[in-house]
């Protein structure tokens, strides 16, 4: 009979290990391989450089914004946005540090872009960035909008007020403040 519960119980802890190894790969963070640069370039849609600004977490993932500084791929906007999914297999950036440039490899042709950690996103140090420049040149700087023009706008169509019209009120105060002073010394007087 004991030999019997032993032989239960090594079967038992057998299934549990079993179990634990067969949930663990599942659970296992992003399998993706980024693959060389050249691959990362013929893959994105958008490569720019920017600086992060503001980072939201936006479900099991992150929005980032950020202030672009030079593209070289694509048009992004000096104002933009990228997205990068979370979760169990959806391989994200992570919470990316404010304040740090980055070269963003993403997906879309408008904001918000998508990246991952597949894609080749990276802190854009010197080696990186000269990488980037061999394959795909300079880049273009990402110049702030124009600021808006100023336009006229008429609030009347008559003639401005004539000179008698616009010095009315300061005469009126003017003989107002002299009569009260001539109430005054009068009835400093008695």
């Amino acid at each position: 009979m004991f030999r019997a519960v032993r032989i239960c119980a090594a079967m038992l802890l057998a299934c549990l290990g079993l179990v634990v190894t067969a949930t663990a790969p599942a659970s296992a963070a992003c399998t993706c391989k980024q693959g060389e640069l050249e691959q990362q370039v013929n893959r994105a849609d958008a490569i720019f450089r920017g600086t992060i600004d503001v980072v939201s977490p936006d479900g099991n993932g992150f929005t980032y914004d950020i202030t672009a500084s030079r593209a070289y791929r694509g048009t992004p906007e000096r104002s933009t946005q990228v997205v990068s999914e979370g979760g169990r297999n959806a391989c994200g950036l992570g919470e990316l540090a404010v304040g740090t440039e980055y070269v963003f490899f993403a997906t879309g042709t408008a904001a918000p872009y998508a990246a991952d950690s597949c894609g080749g996103t990276s802190v854009a140090n010197p080696t990186k960035i000269g990488k980037v420049e061999a394959l795909l040149g300079a880049g273009t700087s990402v110049e702030p909008p124009p600021p808006p023009t100023a336009e006229l706008t008429l609030v009347e169509d008559s003639a401005p007020a004539g000179f008698a019209r616009t010095a009315a009120p300061g005469a009126a105060i003017a003989l107002i403040g002299l009569l009260g002073l001539v109430v005054v010394r009068r009835l400093a007087r008695r």
